[in-house]
């Protein structure tokens, strides 16, 4: 019985001379239907010998010439005719099966010449005789792939030694000459690698001057052949793990009670979607005290959080998605039916299983994804349904011809389950020079060869993968179903926050869930095309939990029964539900709070003034009087001087005054706006500049992409991008450049259009001394923190040496913190070597102040 492994992949219909295995996988075991337990040798020699071929030699560097068999030995009579006395010292070896007594075809061979284990009983071996030399076999393997009076076939079982051959190059020749065969010649050469990928293999092949099956291998997909006998050997099925079980509970291996019966089929599946060798579960199976679900997740033999409920019990269960599970089910009777025809004959292609899904972040398309390789596998359409997910631009390689190899790869690894490929919109928004057509191309032609064996849903922004569908027919053919993955209403992203808190076994205060829904609902209703959905509440959800814990920890409180409580609410959150957002005043006295910085107040309230006079103006229908006024700014200052406080309220004043839309906050970096080819900067800049509209654009350290240190930098394609979409949308989005002052210049000077574009610049001066301290005791006010007047004075000294000896790359801000930090550390050490109670546990001391550095 053969191994369904090697059997189900062979394709004879070719008439392929050349069949090539490769993967890490060819040195795994093989479980045969008959409970069998051999190497790729002997499943091979099987397969063969099911398929009618009389003749199977083998070939390795350490074994040379060798069979499997006393026919094939028998049948290959060509002598060689080297130099001998003894003509039987030069016959072929006939090889025992190298696994022992349980596992070879043939057992070990006695030294009197009897094989008392033979399968054919009544047939004996000769002792071993003398190995062949590489000059001997190829005039054997010549004679063997020429004659036509038997159907042979010569095995390289460890092909890599190849590149140790004696006469190589003559070999490699003739392997030539053997493509050039008549089709009336049924021999085939098979060739076994232990490469995991076609790039190294046939990069080794190349080194080796094995050249045409290097290039056989590089141009299989040009030829356009239906199939092609090259495939990489993969894990064992669910069928080969059940009869690697049977074959442990036969041998008393492992006990009959400690299999779980009832959901054996079901791990088995699970098991098999792992993709880990049979050798690896041999081993597992034998050191568990039982096979069972519970022992499969303690032993953490699955990857994913698995269920006994199926695949569709698990969708229905998910909060949302109502459109998506209306149409997965209409789905799934679509399929079931085309499948019914298929097998009635009165269909002829297969089903088509590939998807595309649009929507936004966090919407749960890549859960969905998951569930409907385990819905195609349980409907039959697929064998095991895991999942290969990839983002679009990790099919794409750097030279041409790369490309398709590395998409052909990763489709291999996706073979019987689904390939997921997220923003695969960027497959074709590369250029002109970019090789993302070659992987479209590469991934429909596999589409359709293995639209019965294989699931692709591409998913993306639904503006952009519609753009990329419309691009090409042939998506559009294939594609025929897309699924519209909804924003998650405020009703939902609460069930889906309760959901995260209830799996901590933790509960929520009535106060904190009406502040959460307020949050919730505004978030929503503020949202743009990267909107986070699920994603933002897992990030609010984790943000709660820290501040949550800090606060049991410092007040000694029940770590498990203490519930969340508004004041575990993130502040950027808290200051969204607590503030009017329409309240002018409540903004400008946060502004009045912050410590020093009167020349940048004085100028915010110039720019307010100016604005409500505007307004005014328009109101009396003195348009003409208002003028165009920039609203774009530059702010210059050192690190910690509180740019990034004020762009952050700006916004919202300019939210308040009516003319923004949001208000909201999107700080970027030169990382965020810059790409990594031609055409990419354009592309992610243009992206950021639309994601910020309605809101405030602040550019940290925007100098940096004026200096970008080389000829090829894309720095000044972000800066040209980005000047004129300023003027595009100057009434929908407040772009804020800040940096040092003098590198801030070269920014300006590096495009002529921005300059013109700047309304305000804002210059941010280091905070002095007694402001250093006002912070400090901020910060202590802020987090509970009790500064005795002897530490402040000492503080107060610490902090005025250090801005003596400032540098001009001083943080300000960003000093205190980290020396309150610092002191917080060094307090917290002395809470517990002290054993510290009640209010000393709160309270500095001048220990605790870090000493200065040199």
């Amino acid at each position: 019985m053969n191994v369904q492994r090697i059997a189900s992949r062979f394709n004879w219909e070719t008439g392929d001379r050349f069949v090539v295995l490769y993967g890490i996988h060819t040195g795994d075991s093989f479980c045969t239907p008959d409970l069998l337990v051999c190497d790729i040798e002997q499943a091979l020699h099987r397969y063969l010998q099911a398929q009618g071929i009389q003749r199977i030699l083998f070939y390795s560097g350490v074994d040379k010439l060798y069979f499997l068999d006393r026919q094939s030995r028998d049948r290959c009579q060509l002598r060689s005719s080297a130099n001998s006395s003894d003509r039987n010292d030069q016959r072929p070896l006939f090889k025992p099966g190298p696994l022992g007594k349980k596992r070879g075809l043939l057992k070990k061979t006695n030294t009197d010449g009897n094989d008392r284990n033979s399968q054919n009983g009544n047939q004996q071996a000769s002792p071993s005789p003398t190995r062949l030399q590489d000059a001997n076999v190829l005039p054997i393997l010549e004679h063997v792939m020429q004659d036509t009076s038997q159907r042979s076939a010569i095995v390289f079982s460890h092909a890599e030694d190849l590149a140790n051959f004696d006469h190589r190059r003559e070999l490699f020749g003739r392997i030539v000459k053997w493509s050039h065969l008549p089709p009336s010649n049924q021999n085939l050469c098979i060739f076994v690698f232990h490469h995991e990928d076609q790039t190294s293999l046939r990069e080794f092949l190349d080194r080796i001057g094995f050249t045409f099956l290097a290039n056989l291998i590089q141009n299989r997909e040009q030829w356009r052949q239906q199939q092609f006998n090259l495939f990489r050997m993969e894990t064992p099925p669910p069928a080969e793990l059940a009869a690697l079980r049977d074959r442990l509970r036969l041998s008393g291996e492992i006990p009959v009670d400690s299999i779980e019966w009832e959901h054996i089929h079901q791990l088995n599946t699970w098991l098999a979607a792992e993709n880990r060798p049979l050798n690896y579960w041999y081993n597992q199976f034998r050191s568990a005290k039982e096979l069972s679900i519970k022992t499969a997740r303690e032993r953490k033999w699955l990857s994913g959080n698995v269920s006994t409920k199926s695949a569709w019990e698990r969708l229905h269960e998910l909060i949302g998605l109502q459109s998506v599970k209306k149409a997965v089910n209409q789905l799934s009777a679509t399929l079931q039916t085309q499948r019914q025809r298929q097998q009635e004959g009165t269909q002829i292609d297969p089903p088509r299983l590939h998807l595309v899904f649009t929507g936004n972040p966090g919407t749960g398309k890549t859960t969905v994804a998951r569930l409907i390789g385990e819905i195609y596998r349980d409907l039959g359409l697929l064998q095991r349904g895991h999942v290969v997910e990839v983002a679009g631009r990790d099919l794409v390689a750097g030279y041409v011809g790369q490309t398709a190899i590395r998409t052909n790869e990763t489709i291999d690894r996706a073979l019987d389950g689904v390939l997921f490929v997220d923003e695969a919109y960027t497959l074709a928004q590369g250029g002109e020079n970019d090789f993302g057509q070659e992987a479209i191309e590469a991934l429909l032609k596999r589409m359709e060869d293995n639209c019965d064996r294989l699931s692709v849903v591409v998913a993306g922004y639904p503006q952009p993968m519609q753009e990329f569908i419309e691009s090409n027919p042939g998506l559009q053919r294939r594609f025929p179903k897309n699924i519209v993955f909804e924003d998650y209403q405020p009703k939902e992203l609460m069930a889906i926050l309760q959901q995260q808190v209830r799996g901590v076994n933790a509960t929520m205060t009535d106060e904190l869930q009406t502040e959460l829904h307020q949050v919730l609902t505004q978030l929503y209703q503020n949202r743009d095309e990267n909107f986070g959905n699920a994603g933002l509440v897992e990030n609010l959800f984790r943000e709660m939990d820290e501040l949550r814990s800090a606060r049991v920890w410092e007040n000694g409180l029940d770590p498990l029964q203490e519930p969340y409580q508004v004041a575990d609410l993130p502040a950027k959150y808290r200051s969204e539900s607590d503030r009017d957002p329409e309240n002018l005043e409540n903004l400008l006295q946060e502004l009045d709070s912050l410590v020093g910085l009167t020349e940048v107040k004085e100028k915010i309230y110039e720019i307010i003034n100016s604005e409500r006079a505007n307004q005014y103006l328009r109101e009396m229908g003195k348009e003409q009087a208002v003028g165009t006024t920039s609203r774009h700014m530059v702010f210059l200052g050192n690190p910690g001087t509180g740019k990034t406080t004020v762009a952050r309220l700006i916004g919202r004043i300019f939210r308040c005054l009516g003319l923004l839309a949001k208000g909201d906050f999107h700080e970027v970096t030169r990382r965020d706006l810059v790409g990594q080819y031609v055409g990419h900067t354009a592309e992610k800049t243009t992206q950021v500049v639309e994601s910020a509209l309605d809101g405030v654009l602040f550019v940290d350290e925007a100098y940096a992409l004026a200096r970008g240190g080389y000829p090829a930098d894309f720095g000044r394609e972000a800066i040209d991008t980005l000047v004129p979409m300023m003027e595009n949308y100057r009434d929908r989005l407040i772009v804020i450049f800040a940096g040092y002052s003098r590198e801030m210049q070269e920014f300006i000077n590096a495009n002529s259009g921005i300059e013109s574009r700047i309304g305000y610049e804002i210059t941010f001066p280091d905070y002095q001394p007694s402001q250093l301290h006002a912070i400090f005791l901020y910060l202590c006010q802020q987090y509970g923190r009790i500064c005795p007047e002897s530490v402040s004075q000492e503080v107060a000294t610490r902090l005025q040496t250090m801005y003596e000896q400032r540098s001009r790359t001083f943080g300000n801000g960003r000093e205190v913190r980290k020396f309150y930090e610092h002191m917080v550390q060094r307090q917290k050490n002395r809470l517990v070597r002290y054993n510290l109670t009640g209010e000393d546990m709160l309270t500095f001391s001048c220990e605790d102040i870090p000493p200065s550095q040199p």
